[in-house]
């Protein structure tokens, strides 16, 4: 098959995804692959609703725009109605259905379009259209290996990549050997991104309604945030990494409704992808972050992705959008990084198969550590550019818990633990992980019950249940506590239907993880408002409702039959492997 490959590049607030979008709604099968589950959500259930109009369709009907879609998206010149709508209708309905590192979601067995995370995008499948999202991420250390796979693998005869400039070179050379036809669509930014010629001179009290306040380390997310209230008397949203996308997107929508009350946001770079924000004007507390060693100055395109969030396109009564700094000293730099042109990214990253580390694990010495194995990649394969093998990120952090806590563990299983979603830095983090793997190794069956037994996890989350129906409002410390807890639950609950729905078989209890997940995003919701001194339910639970109509009809699927017979087979062997050295044990003893 010679594929056409259409990439769609340009700034923050270009709109470069758009017309992407309405030619997957107009294909007969297809795909949407996205960097997070947050959007992949998103396009699904925006299709099935009937929210893109298709391609080949001109939209019909008064209509409000939607101006809540996460991906960069607008209303093309010229066209009088929207053809991403607010309202949905049936005549623009395509069935879709979704997946990512977690779940399976099937609206109907005979749906032809799949929305999904780029890590679980098909390869198999002759596709007519298939969307690529944030292609610059090709390069990137930890997951670019899943867009070099997508680019190479995925067979459409269509296939859309929309991201950043700097990703062109790249995929330029990775084309010359394909065959494939390249197309590139460049756009501008829609709305002006103007550099305020002051800073705020550290003075919170000129912060104002439609601000975001970008820091980034959770500590000081809430510090500011208690500084911005009390200075300013403007209730503020919060945005973080280590809050679950979930409620990511319900602080978004908070600060988007202008009669929730919440006019200011202070966040982290979780606002440079996947969350629709009504910003005007972006105000940078500091432009270095902690990187788990040391604060290093963010990049010129970190600063650029995060700033061209102000003033996106549609969301502001005039056009345009404004940046600055909280202290003067730190605007000289901003002004330089938003001038400097992007940097063309020189390689795209690989992964090697497993059947390959399979047959390098063969000759390495049996108590070789971990480490040698991963590196060998780098040093060995025969990689021509423009690709380069990929080295894990945190490779010390990972190497260490490997080959102390899974030694003993299968190929198979330490590789799986090397891609699973943790924190290999933290110790909360690394406890779950431990308690894992020991009761992995030592039952097969993984208990949830056990997992979560190894912090105050449960108890917590009973006890801030009792709080919301009690109507008791503790001290703001013991709420702060209480939603370290919860996030660390969250992510719990997450990384084990992570590994359920790759081992079905020993992470058995997927419905309960799913039930305890939504009792803990509730839990959550309800202490960021407490924490903001907002009782009052009424604005909460308007967003609530506003996301809970309409809710999709869907069935969760395990792996495909083939896939789960072999986990059973290699379960069982593995049962059998266990009992057998328990009787040799015994009989020993």
């Amino acid at each position: 098959m010679r594929r056409k490959i259409i990439m769609h590049v340009g700034p923050t607030n270009s709109g470069k995804t758009h017309m992407a979008l309405r030619a997957l709604a107009a294909a007969k099968s297809g795909l949407y692959a996205g960097p997070l589950r947050l959007l992949a959500h998103e396009i699904w259930e925006r299709l099935n609703k009937g929210q893109i109009v298709p391609l080949d369709m001109f939209p019909e009907g008064d209509a409000e725009p939607d101006t809540t879609i996460n991906t960069d998206t607008v209303e093309e010149t010229g066209t009088k109605k929207p053809t991403l709508r607010k309202q949905g209708s049936s005549k623009y309905v395509r069935q879709c259905n979704l997946r990512t590192g977690e779940e399976f979601r099937v609206v109907s067995d005979s749906a032809s379009l799949l929305s999904c995370t780029v890590e679980m995008a098909a390869l198999d499948t002759q596709l007519d259209v298939a969307v690529v999202d944030e292609i610059q991420m090709i390069a990137d250390p930890a997951r670019g290996s899943a867009w070099t796979m997508a680019v190479l693998g995925i067979a459409a005869r269509e296939l859309h990549l929309c991201g950043e400039e700097a990703a062109v070179p790249v995929v330029e050379e990775i084309l010359k050997h394909t065959g494939d036809e390249l197309v590139v669509n460049r756009y501008e930014r829609l709305t002006p991104l103007v550099v305020q010629n002051e800073s705020l001179y550290g003075d919170l009290s000129h912060v104002q309604k439609g601000d975001c306040v970008v820091t980034f380390s959770r500590n000081n997310i809430f510090a500011l945030k208690k500084r911005v209230e009390e200075s300013t008397g403007l209730l503020c949203a919060v945005a973080y990494g280590k809050l679950p996308p979930e409620i990511r997107s319900e602080q978004a929508a908070l600060f988007n409704d202008p009669h929730s009350g919440y006019d200011v946001i202070v966040a982290s770079d979780a606002i440079g992808m996947g969350l629709n924000l009504k910003i005007k004007r972006v105000v940078f507390e500091v432009l270095t972050k902690f990187d788990g060693y040391v604060e290093r100055p963010l990049s010129v395109s970190q600063i650029k992705q995060i700033a061209g969030r102000a003033g996106r396109y549609g969301l502001h009564g005039e056009p345009g959008g404004f940046v600055t700094t909280l202290y003067p000293e730190d605007l000289p730099r901003l002004k330089s990084a938003l001038s400097t042109p992007p940097e063309a990214l020189t390689y795209a990253v690989i992964d090697p198969s497993e059947s390959w580390m399979e047959d390098v694990a063969q000759i390495l010495h049996p108590e070789s550590s971990i480490q040698a194995l991963f590196e060998v990649p780098s040093y060995v394969s025969k990689v021509r550019p423009p690709f380069r093998a990929a080295l894990p990120s945190k490779l010390e952090d990972m190497v260490k818990f490997i080959d102390t806590r899974a030694r003993d563990m299968l190929l198979a299983d330490k590789l799986m633990l090397k891609n699973c979603p943790t924190s290999w830095r933290e110790p909360s983090a690394l406890d779950i992980l431990a308690q894992i793997t020991h009761l992995y190794k030592r039952e097969v069956q993984v208990d949830l019950d056990a997992v979560l037994a190894v912090a105050p996890l449960m108890s917590t989350l009973e006890c801030v249940e009792k709080w919301m129906s009690g109507g008791v409002v503790p001290a703001p410390e013991k709420l702060k506590k209480a939603l370290r807890v919860l996030e660390d639950m969250h992510k719990t609950l997450v990384l084990y239907l992570w590994l359920g729905f790759r081992n079905y078989m020993a992470f058995h209890q997927a419905e309960e993880a799913h039930t305890l997940k939504e009792r803990v995003e509730k839990a959550l919701d309800w202490c960021l408002r407490q924490v903001s001194g907002q009782h009052d339910e009424e604005a909460f639970e308007k967003v609530k409702q506003g996301r809970a109509a309409d809710e999709l009809e869907y069935y969760q699927k395990r792996r495909a039959k083939e896939a789960k017979d072999a986990e059973v087979k290699k379960g069982v062997v593995f049962a059998e492997v266990v009992a057998a050295a328990r009787r040799a044990s015994s009989r020993n003893g």
